[in-house]
């Protein structure tokens, strides 16, 4: 089973992440594992350290030269948590742990499930069938399957004892609210912030909006770690691999995470949590991803097509920032996105770390430096999977 270390990242105010676009309106309410990967190679850099040597053991593609490479560790995406419930992204194929009928019935519930408690997570893994223990119609009493976030969240009524005292219980402390209730009870808060650009040349002002992700008191995002070989030097000079990761967490805490951190958004705290174990797939099985994923070469098309597959891509892009350069935009890059279910190979790591640095006719504008993007799989075997129809589509 891989044992996964767990990371909690508690925000002080909140923080931002451009979901899509070239503006500033919309923010993602988890971290990708690609864009936390390169946060922290970023900030091992800035402290210090030589990425380069820190990137070493990673298997990458740069250009047309695929390196093959023993990672240290792989990292899973930051997922939302509450209290001591963790939750997990919705698996794809809603259509292998629902029958028609609830399909038909509870499609638009379906739809906006975005994470699972991991205790629904596991039942899943385990090829169960979900019907009897998702929520209710909204204003029905719950047995079995609670919503939270207006549904965005769905967990297990034994959970929900693990939820924070401030969402169970009602203000006086006294009682706690009916579990049809929280329902409406809220993880995080999207809002939308005022800010104005005054222009150097008129000093004309002019107001524009940045969505902010605020969590509730006890609620945050998690990640998860495998660690391969934590105790692997890094540069030579008796840094290892899992001090080298907690120091850069601990300056990306003070720094901050995502866009905006000029403002104050994305500081946290963090501290590590337990270790917990997921099922492995079995040779030849399907692995629910917990994390983005970049098939190499040699793993397709077997990776995305065998029987049982199902998966959403994702198109990844945006700016790069280098010491060495102006801000440019990265080279696109298509991944698999969390929540998908992949075929498993029998090398036990899968993907790569892409070089994405912008590449032009006149080298002269060309960073002198690589520029990575991370895409190794990590996530969980699935039971029974082989069966179903495979699933494609494109997000």
């Amino acid at each position: 089973m891989p044992d996964l270390t767990e990371y909690r990242l508690v925000f002080r105010s909140g923080f931002h992440l451009g979901a899509r676009g070239v503006g500033l309106e919309e923010s993602t309410v988890h971290v990708p594992s690609d864009t936390l990967f390169s946060a922290l190679v970023d900030a091992h850099r800035r402290a210090g350290g030589d990425a380069d040597a820190l990137l070493a053991p990673f298997p990458c593609l740069q250009g047309e030269a695929s390196l093959d490479g023993d990672p240290p560790f792989r990292l899973t995406s930051a997922f939302p948590f509450a209290g001591a419930v963790r939750f997990f992204p919705m698996p794809v194929p809603l259509g292998s742990w629902f029958d028609g009928e609830t399909q038909r019935v509870r499609h638009k519930d379906l739809k906006r499930i975005r994470f699972v408690s991991e205790r629904l997570f596991r039942r899943m893994l385990a090829g169960e069938a979900m019907d009897r223990w998702l929520f209710p119609p909204e204003g029905e009493e719950p047995t079995r399957g609670i919503a939270l976030q207006n549904g965005d969240l769905w967990l297990s009524r034994e959970e929900v004892k693990g939820l924070p005292k401030e969402m169970r219980l009602r203000p006086d402390a006294k009682r706690e609210i009916p579990l049809r209730a929280l329902r409406r009870a809220r993880v995080w808060t999207l809002q939308q912030v005022p800010r104005v650009t005054v222009d150097r040349v008129s000093s004309a002002s002019e107001i524009f909006h940045i969505e902010r992700v605020v969590f509730s008191p006890g609620c945050g995002l998690w990640f998860g770690v495998e660690w391969r070989a934590p105790d692997r030097e890094v540069d030579g000079k008796g840094v290892t691999y899992r001090e080298a990761l907690h120091r850069a967490l601990s300056l990306l805490a003070d720094d901050g995470l995502g866009g905006e951190r000029s403002a104050g958004y994305g500081s946290f705290t963090w501290e590590q949590g337990e270790v917990l174990s997921l099922p492995t797939p079995s040779p030849g099985g399907l692995l629910c991803l917990l994390s983005r994923y970049h098939p190499r070469g040699s793993e397709l098309p077997d990776a995305l097509t065998r029987q049982g597959t199902a998966y959403s891509l994702t198109s990844v892009g945006g700016w790069l920032r280098s010491p060495d350069g102006a801000a440019q935009r990265r080279r696109r890059l298509w991944m698999v996105a969390e929540g998908s279910i992949v075929g498993a190979t029998s090398g036990g790591v899968q993907g790569d770390v892409v070089d994405v640095r912008p590449v032009y006719e006149d080298p002269a504008g060309a960073l002198p430096h690589p520029v990575w993007r991370y895409g190794l799989a990590l996530g969980a075997g699935l039971q029974g999977g082989e069966s179903w129809p495979s699933i494609s589509a494109t997000g």
